[in-house]
């Protein structure tokens, strides 16, 4: 475990994710680099009380981003990035309800990341484009991790709409 319990620094909130993201990776057999980890970790925490993700259309973001200048634009697809994130890997099989393939939330992601990367650099922010790049080129390995941690199936009935979803 990276963050220790005891600190009285660490929120409750940081320390469950800590572990989740830890028990994501032990699953998925994927060790990510620390960066991300501390990533994933913050992306959790961010969008912890987010409860409209489910509801939100996806790709609006991703298109308004397209409309403004600046910092507006940089949140917007941070944004959109995360929301994919966290879709493809803890509610992949929400691709099936909204009738689309189950890469579409990964090609969402990956698009918006790799968008704002190439906004912060264009602006000087060279490392903090650099990094985006980067989770934009291990999207599939931070999904894996956020998908190893879930819960495994309570029935034969999610078992299968899960493997459903990872057919697609």
């Amino acid at each position: 475990m990276l963050l220790s319990e005891k600190t009285p620094y660490v929120s409750a909130e940081i320390s469950l994710f800590e572990k989740l993201v830890g028990a994501g990776e032990d699953k998925s057999r994927i060790t990510l680099p620390l960066q991300l980890h501390g990533f994933l970790v913050a992306c959790l925490v961010e969008h912890l009380r987010d409860t409209r993700i489910l509801s939100r259309v996806l790709a609006v973001n991703l298109l308004r981003s397209t409309e403004l200048r600046g910092r507006r634009a940089s949140v917007l697809l941070k944004r959109a990035g995360d929301e994919a994130l966290l879709l493809a890997g803890l509610y992949p099989e929400r691709a099936l309800r909204l009738h689309v393939s189950s890469t579409y939330f990964r090609h969402v992601g990956q698009t918006a990341y790799g968008s704002l990367a190439a906004r912060l650099q264009s602006t000087g922010m060279r490392e903090s484009g650099k990094f985006y790049d980067h989770v934009a080129e291990n999207f599939c390995s931070l999904e894996k991790v956020l998908n190893g941690a879930r819960a495994e199936p309570s029935g034969p009935w999610e078992a299968w709409r899960r493997m459903l979803a990872s057919l697609q």
